[in-house]
């Protein structure tokens, strides 16, 4: 058996798998009390058509935030959004005069519209302009410059109702926007099959109960350095994050002496977290690099560690490796610093991950899983 296999079995000997240390979904913030009434109609109803879901649409415009729950594990995307308050096919016409109409429509009958419409032309333009001018004059504002204008606002303004659910309110309930409900009646019923899904719940106890999943990403990263955090812990390290939080330290001078008081470093093992170095820079862009982990020895910045956890193969996987190749090289060839990579998880006991971690160890070095870098943590106290 050659060295590299060797390395490689005791490396996949000791990888870990993900423990659910976290909690992974979220209560959905749904005002079920505040909605009850229409909770209670719309899940009681055996059978509803078109014209009497929009019209309850449009009567309890707030009900918008019980479909969102019904059909969306968060919010309803930009998209349908966008087909929900607009009507895009007198927008994705040639017909520029009827564009222009329902653009002045929106302008004149949306307040809130308006408004986000002027700050959008006005950054353009850098002056202040009121409406009336702005339709009145067709030498400097074109029909194609309103309606271009136009566009570009709804994708903002879809913004602002999704941080505001009383824009969307008002915007159901406004009798010269009455196409918006029935549009999301009959996307509701016909795309997502509103009847069906009403037969086949509870809806109070389904509102009641509805959890919202969390970002995996940040769980999978987290859980990370959640056990490397508590390793270093256990082996006696002290963590100088709320020290350099009161301190207002995000960036590290080479060296704490003149920062820092000395019981907190002298004689003994520090480290700190998410802080990035004076003079190591992301080689691509020329950033400052905030490192996951870096361990101090005699108060000064020495180890510095990037942690990730792969369960399987990603795109992202690629610009890590391609990153920290480049910033290991700048490291050792400018600095005292020395770089080092925790990565851990079961894509390195695939076939694809194991060549990756082969290739690797050819061109980088050291490569530690959690395990591995317990095993290790003697040899980074200098």
């Amino acid at each position: 058996m050659d060295n590299l296999e060797s390395k490689y079995l005791d490396f996949a000997a000791k990888v870990s798998f993900f423990e659910f240390i976290e909690d992974e979904f979220r209560p959905s913030k749904i005002p079920i009390d505040s909605l009850s009434a229409e909770i209670n109609r719309l899940g009681s109803r055996g059978e509803w058509n078109i014209d009497d879901l929009s019209d309850f649409i449009k009567n309890n415009p707030r009900s918008f935030l019980i479909f969102q729950e019904i059909f969306q594990l968060q919010r309803f995307t930009n998209t349908q959004m966008i087909h929900f308050m607009f009507d895009t096919s007198r927008m994705n016409t040639l017909r520029l005069d009827s564009t222009f109409e329902y653009a002045v429509l929106n302008l004149l009958n949306d307040p809130q519209f308006q408004k986000t419409f002027l700050e959008l032309i006005q950054k353009r333009i850098r002056r202040t302009v009121g409406i009336n001018e702005i339709l009145r004059d067709r030498a400097v504002y074109p029909k194609a410059t309103v309606v271009a204008i136009f566009k570009m606002t709804i994708p903002y303004y879809i913004k602002k109702m999704q941080d505001d659910v009383s824009l969307i309110a008002s915007r159901l309930s406004n009798r010269e926007f009455g196409d918006c409900p029935v549009r999301m009646a009959n996307y509701f019923l016909d795309k997502l099959e509103l009847n069906k899904t009403l037969r086949s719940i509870n809806l109070t106890e389904y509102l009641k109960n509805k959890k919202i999943p969390r970002d995996t990403k940040g769980i999978h990263g987290n859980y990370l350095k959640m056990r490397i955090k508590k390793m270093l812990d256990e082996h006696g390290y002290f963590n100088l994050d709320e020290d350099l939080k009161k301190l207002r330290i995000s960036e590290l001078p080479p060296n704490l002496a003149n920062k820092l008081p000395r019981n907190l470093y002298v004689d003994r093992k520090v480290y700190c977290t998410e802080k990035s170095v004076e003079g190591i820079v992301k080689q691509a862009d020329g950033r400052r690099k905030k490192f996951d982990l870096i361990i101090f020895v005699n108060g000064k910045p020495k180890h510095l560690f990037e942690m990730n956890f792969y369960s399987t193969e990603g795109t992202k996987i690629g610009i890590n490796e391609g990153e920290y190749l480049e910033l290991s090289k700048f490291i050792e060839e400018n600095t005292d610093f020395r770089f080092h990579w925790i990565t851990d998880g079961n894509y390195w006991l695939t076939e694809n991950g194991e060549k990756r971690l082969r290739n690797l160890w050819n061109r980088f070095g050291e490569i530690y899983n959690i395990n591995t870098f317990e095993e290790r943590l003697w040899s980074f106290s200098s």
